[in-house]
């Protein structure tokens, strides 16, 4: 019964509101099925680096005033990037074709592989995850206490939550892609910019409060 506790755990914390459920689902609906597993991979490392912590006994690590303040700082900094990044991109840079469309072009089949090749996807994933407060609170303050017997075997149930969780989403946005037209495209990216820079300044809000506490 904790075991299935801890999995049930995993996967609501995993699906709630964040940056990183958010940057797997843009990219999914944007780009496809393997550009969301892309983005996966990046979190699911950051997931790794916080279970070994845990597995080692390091948690207080990330529980540090010092640590929280730096990384939420860090994360802020990178997620104003981002959204500022996917605000000022134009229309043109995400008319992405559907391989069951008839009317593709071999010119705009170019540019969507090379939008899905960007180099930087797995390390902004893996970089978003680790400066994210919440995954540092999930993991270093609610998921502790189930892994003190078994370890091995609670952070791999654990793991399989936490990833069911974004490939039930990523299934999702690639099914309803199909449904959606090039100008929702662009509209999710400007949505999407708009909720990274909330995002940011609540990591700032987090890093102020840790700081004047």
């Amino acid at each position: 019964m904790s075991l299935l506790t801890l999995f049930l755990l995993a996967f609501v914390g995993a699906i709630t509101p964040g940056p990183d459920i958010l940057l797997v689902m843009r990219n999914t609906l944007l780009f496809g099925f393997m550009q969301g597993v892309k983005i996966l991979s990046g979190i699911a490392s950051g997931w790794i680096v916080y279970l070994a912590v845990l597995y080692f006994g390091f948690g207080y690590l990330f529980n540090g005033k010092i640590a929280q303040i730096a990384l939420s700082t860090l994360g802020a900094i990178y997620l104003a990037y981002i959204a500022f990044m996917l605000f000022k991109k134009s229309a043109t840079h995400i008319d992405i074709p559907d391989s069951n469309l008839q009317n593709n072009n071999s010119q705009v089949s170019q540019d969507s592989n090379t939008l899905k090749d960007k180099p930087d996807t797995y390390l902004k994933a893996l970089i978003i995850n680790l400066s994210n407060p919440k995954a540092i609170l999930f993991f270093s303050v609610i998921v502790a206490p189930f892994i003190e017997s078994s370890p091995l075997i609670s952070l791999s149930v654990l793991f399989c939550g936490l990833s069911s969780a974004f490939f039930s989403v990523i299934l999702l946005a690639t099914f309803f892609r199909n449904l959606i037209c090039d100008r929702v495209f662009h509209i999710i990216d400007k949505i999407c910019s708009i909720l990274f820079a909330c995002f940011s300044i609540l990591l700032l809000y987090h890093a102020y409060d840790i700081f004047m506490s």
